[in-house]
Parts: structure tokens; sequence; C-alpha cells
């Protein structure tokens, strides 16, 4: 199996139309921090809540009270923590560029990316999944569940963000929608079957993948 076949497999078993709903770019920024270690049905209610409220723009969100953002916060987990990077990257925005994204998501790719892993609490997959979704820029995120089903159906075996990243750029170059969509389809084969402990039986890709078959022996 290549990756052109695993994904045209996934993308008949699963659908992702609106996989990442928003209303803005900012709102993918924010999106993107709150999902650090939760669910994302823990994260669309933060952001439902948020949007009730207004503050969902870098200048309400920089200038909000800390205590009422921590207290919107609570359901995503490591709500201070998170709490404070979302309001720092609303501030450096309002600051930096005066309260619009846009300017930093339009900048040279790898020059955006740099200024995202600068600031606090934004890692690889973080900035790339800002990159991706927020600014639309053809950059893939690696994310561990890419690895995880990469490497069980014998397409490609690195634990390495980096690695993976450049494997499936240059194997599957194309515009942003289109890794974009690929990125939602491993999530979604990951979430549903390809779990830490696998449903292998109930995986529409069982017939070919090898994962199964290696598991019995």
């Amino acid at each position: 199996m290549n990756l052109t076949c695993l994904y045209e497999m996934m993308d008949k078993a699963f659908d992702v139309e609106n996989w990442w709903p928003s209303e803005s770019p900012f709102e993918i920024m924010i999106g993107a921090i709150l999902t650090q270690q939760t669910s994302w049905e823990s994260v669309d209610r933060t952001l439902r809540t948020m949007r009730r409220e207004g503050v969902l723009s870098p200048s309400s969100m920089a200038s909000m009270d800390g205590a009422r953002l921590e207290d919107i916060i609570r359901p995503c987990g490591f709500y201070r923590q998170k709490a404070e990077r979302v309001q720092s990257l609303a501030r450096y925005i309002v600051e930096r560029y005066g309260g619009s994204p846009s300017p930093l998501l339009e900048k040279e790719v790898e020059e955006a990316r740099r200024e995202l892993l600068s600031l606090k609490g934004v890692g690889k997959e973080t900035a790339d999944s800002i990159l991706l979704f927020a600014g639309h820029r053809p950059v893939f995120v690696a994310a561990s569940y890419v690895s995880r089903v990469l490497e069980r159906t014998g397409v490609f075996s690195s634990r390495d963000y980096d690695e993976i990243q450049r494997f499936v750029e240059s194997s599957l170059p194309g515009p942003p929608e289109h890794l974009a969509r690929l990125y939602a389809l491993f999530v979604q084969l990951a979430k549903t079957y390809c779990k830490s402990s696998p449903l292998c039986h109930q995986c529409p890709l069982r017939e070919y993948c090898p994962f199964p078959r290696q598991t019995r022996k």
C-alpha cells in the first residue's frame, strides 16, 4: 500500500466535510491551542461560549479579565495554562499586527512558522495546524495520529515529526485543501478504528492493512 491508495480508501470510508468549522482564522488559532491534550468536544463547547460572549477576536480576548477567561476555558483542562497562552497570542496579534492575524498568516511559510513557534505554548503541531487551517498554507500536520496509521498500514514507519511531514508533502503534493482533507481523514480513522487499542475487525481498511495479520502471529 502507498499513500495515494491509503488516501483513496480513507476518503471512501469517511465524510470529513466541514471538519474544522470556524467563523474566523483567529478562532482556528485559538482552537489549535485549546485542543492540546483534550477532546474536540470540549474545545467546541468552549468556543461556543466564547462566541456567545463576543470574545473571539484578538482585541476582545486581549483585554478581557483573566479569571473570566480561565472559567470559560475550564472544560478544556489545563485551563490556567491555556488561558495564559491564548491571551498572550491575542495580545501579540494586537500589539504586533493591529488586531488582525492575516499579516502573520500571509508571510512566507517558513517565516510564519518560525514566528508561531516563538510564541509560548505553540509547538510544531499547533503551528502547522494554524498555518494549514487558518492560513490555508500547504503545510501538513504530522501528528501522532498520522504516525500511528502510517506505521500500521505499512506505508511509512517513523516517529519523527519532520520526517513524516516531509514524506507526506513530497508523496502527495497539492493545494492546502488537499492536505487538510488528508489530515482530517487520518484523524478520523485513528479516532474511530485505529486507536491505541485498535478495532481492526471493524475497520473499513482491514482487508488491505497488514497490521491485523501481524498481530495474529
